[in-house]
């Protein structure tokens, strides 16, 4: 998709009035070496860490399509499907929410399957999504994210759309190299890096906290869709959430738990998101930067997450025209409330907006 550049310059943020006054030791700002983002973007994001560096702040982003370019259980599913590892006799039962769709010349999958839950409604899909794991232990996950996010080819699948079979692909993650600049660039500065996805939270840290992908989050700070974990020798429940609450956690250890269907709250999407935060981050500190990419379920933390006062970025990845648009509705609306209602006026505030291809 293409843009004007006044429509890029609109969209940035530029911390025009904070330049004169800032101290910017020059190895600072060059030790951030956000070299694969757009000149403006980059400019943006270096005067934001350079004024909050080492001040006890911290970041948050989305991972799917804002961290890497496309979808890890979207394309882990048939990844797995069509190896037969994934499928309807794995499923739990308890995740055959409706009949599968049949015909004398299809068999549906579970990834038309999994688009037909979302026609029901995002929040039957999103936590379906996380629990179709189920059966497996973190062991076997952790090789086959791998090996997905190896695979260099696209993946084929099969699904209804409306009374249609369609016949398309889909691609594995693929990192955001600015990203991965973006995250290490924050912590060596002192800024924390969370990530809070609507993807479980065991395959997300598979990629976001192992240091072959370069992103180097501490597994802790990963924050996702959470199901219980079963110890099969001994038939003790757990997760990530509660282990880390209680200082117990130890990510090596975890790998023989196997995933269980039930869902542990807060739920990691739309105004779940904002929810973690506040439970797992801080109620009151907010984020200095927030990095989404779809309209709902990023927002919440988008539009109360971002400390705009401390020159806090909003940061948007454009993936699809319809999806900026909607975010630029809500900032419009947002903003509308904020004033209506006595509140601060950061909505349409401070956005720095880049597309997949530029931070490839």
């Amino acid at each position: 998709m293409h843009f004007r550049t006044s429509t890029i310059a609109t969209s940035l943020y530029v911390a025009c009035n904070h330049v004169s006054t800032l101290a910017e030791p020059i190895a600072t700002r060059s030790s951030l070496r956000l070299q694969h983002w757009p000149a403006e973007a980059a400019k943006a994001l270096e005067t934001m860490i350079i004024k909050n560096a080492n001040q006890s702040n911290y970041a948050v982003f989305d991972m799917d399509n804002t961290s890497y370019r496309y979808d890890l259980e979207e394309s882990l599913i048939p990844f797995l499907e069509n190896r037969g590892i994934l499928t309807r006799q794995t499923l739990d039962p308890s995740l055959k929410l409706i009949d599968f769709k049949d015909t004398v010349n299809f068999t549906e999958t579970l990834y038309s399957y999994y688009n037909r839950l979302c026609e029901v409604d995002e929040f039957v899909c999103y936590p379906w999504a996380a629990q179709v794991w189920s059966g497996l232990s973190l062991r076997d996950l952790k090789r086959h994210v791998d090996d997905l996010m190896a695979y260099n080819n696209t993946l084929p699948v099969k699904y209804w759309d409306g009374e249609e079979v369609v016949t398309s692909d889909v691609s594995p993650p693929r990192i955001f190299k600015g990203q991965v600049e973006l995250y290490n660039a924050l912590m060596n500065n002192g800024i924390a890096v969370y990530v809070i996805s609507a993807a479980h939270e065991e395959l997300v840290r598979m990629v976001a906290s192992d240091p072959k992908y370069g992103y180097n989050v501490p597994p802790e700070n990963v924050i996702g869709v959470t199901t219980m974990l079963r110890n099969i020798s001994s038939g003790v429940l757990t997760n990530a959430r509660i282990q880390i609450k209680a200082r117990e956690y130890n990510q090596e250890a975890n790998l023989d738990l196997v995933v269980g269907p039930y869902l542990y709250t807060p739920a990691t999407w739309f105004a779940g998101k904002w929810a973690a935060i506040l439970t797992y981050i801080d109620q009151w500190k907010r984020p200095i930067l927030a990095g989404g990419d779809t309209p709902g379920s990023d927002s919440y933390m988008q539009f109360h997450g971002v400390d705009v006062g401390k020159g806090g970025i909003h940061l948007w990845v454009n993936r699809r025209e319809a999806y900026y648009q909607q975010i630029l509705k809500e900032q419009e609306e947002n903003a509308k409330a904020q004033k209506e209602n006595g509140r601060e006026l950061t909505a349409d505030k401070n956005w720095v907006v880049v597309k997949p291809e530029e931070i490839l």
